[in-house]
């Protein structure tokens, strides 16, 4: 028996990282699973884990900058599960940048996807979770980066300290219909998204990271997906507004020092992060 027998749970950006381990430990915890993503390849395999618990999964296609796709995968979620209990708007794109260089397409996509998206995405699960009349629970993705910035990460930390402050207002507006709403501030988790920041395991990269954090380690999914599970639980039935940042104390850790070998590490995790994002920007375009 867990925590969320017989709920539904819809996570956007489920096929890896961050929301493959939310599913996963979702499901775990008894919810069924809506998995929406752009990479429907990832989500299959999400759904498959999610299954191997004994739950129940649906793969919807979701580009969370169109409020097409949110409205009919949030419609299908409720169609094909039942009902509508957690939604966690988890979906996130990164493009570092100088302020002299950055293109107004990559500002853009992340202000569209980082933050009007988790905007979409909060709206059609609060109005159904206001007409099923159930209340509910919803957490959204912020970062470290909402209280941390510096050169080339000014624009994804512009966009997560707005995902910050949106939730502190929505918590003001749900409260009333038994609704709470949370956000998450993940430090360095070691997800496709933020590789070329937690590097291979033994890596230079990797072994500087993990001198730095007081806890010893980088993030993994799992432990986001932890933190989620509480908020989508009983035991957090009084907390709303809260952000929350889980980075193994790296926030207050001492800043590297400049080292040419990590440099050449990162120029080469920076390369696989620009192949990946070349594969799934015609998916991010097709809104």
């Amino acid at each position: 028996m867990g925590n969320l027998d017989g709920q539904v749970a819809f996570i956007t950006g489920a096929g890896s990282g961050i929301g493959r381990g939310t599913a996963e430990r979702l499901a775990r915890e008894g919810a069924n699973i809506c998995i929406a993503d752009i990479d429907m390849d990832g989500g299959e395999h999400t759904a498959s884990t999610v299954r191997e618990f004994g739950r129940e999964a649906l793969v919807v296609p979701c580009n969370v900058a169109s409020i097409e796709q949110v409205q009919e995968a949030i419609a299908k979620c409720v169609s094909g599960l039942g009902r509508l209990d957690v939604a966690v708007a988890n979906a996130g794109i990164g493009r570092g940048g100088t302020v002299l260089e950055m293109s107004l397409k990559d500002w853009q996509d992340q202000v569209d996807i980082n933050l009007t998206g988790v905007f979409l995405t909060v709206q059609a699960a609060a109005r159904e979770m206001v007409r099923l009349g159930n209340g509910g629970r919803i957490i959204c993705m912020a970062s470290l980066a909402a209280e941390v910035t510096g050169a080339m990460s000014w624009s994804y930390s512009a966009t997560k300290a707005g995902v910050r402050m949106m939730v502190r207002g929505w918590a003001q507006e749900l409260g009333q219909y038994g609704i709470t709403v949370n956000a998450i501030g993940p430090g360095v988790i070691d997800t496709p998204l933020a590789h070329g920041l937690a590097g291979d395991e033994g890596g230079p990269i990797r072994t500087a990271l993990e001198r730095r954090t007081p806890a010893g380690r980088a993030g993994r999914p799992a432990d986001i997906a932890g933190l989620i599970a509480f908020l989508s639980g009983p035991d957090a039935a009084f907390m709303t507004g809260s952000y929350l940042i889980m980075d193994g104390g790296l926030r207050d850790a001492r800043s590297p020092e400049l080292n040419p070998q990590l440099e050449e590490e990162r120029m080469r995790h920076m390369a696989a992060a620009v192949e990946r994002r070349q594969k799934l920007q015609p998916l991010i375009d097709a809104r």
